[in-house]
């Protein structure tokens, strides 16, 4: 990104209110969070068995849904909506 895109998009998330901008953020953390798993998921599959990486997404699903509350949830509709009503 060069820096007049910057620019603007600097200037685009300052206009946002501060419900929209902490929707932004939830946006951009959760596409975050994705890329980390995605990393994670190729990780395991170069050096783990599938047994092995059945047992480590099981316990990483549980920790995350019992543990820290945070429920399974499909990101591609939902964060298509919400960018488009944050005009982002």
């Amino acid at each position: 990104m060069v820096e007049t895109e910057q620019r603007r998009h600097f200037q685009r998330i300052k206009s946002l209110s501060n419900d929209k901008f902490w929707r932004y953020m939830n946006v951009l953390h959760t596409r975050a969070y994705t890329k980390a798993e995605n990393h994670y998921q190729e990780a395991m599959d170069i050096v783990l068995t599938p047994k092995q990486k059945a047992a480590v997404i099981a316990k990483a699903n549980e920790i995350r849904e019992l543990w820290d509350g945070m429920p399974s949830i499909t990101l591609d509709a939902t964060e298509d909506a919400e960018m488009r009503e944050l005009g982002v």
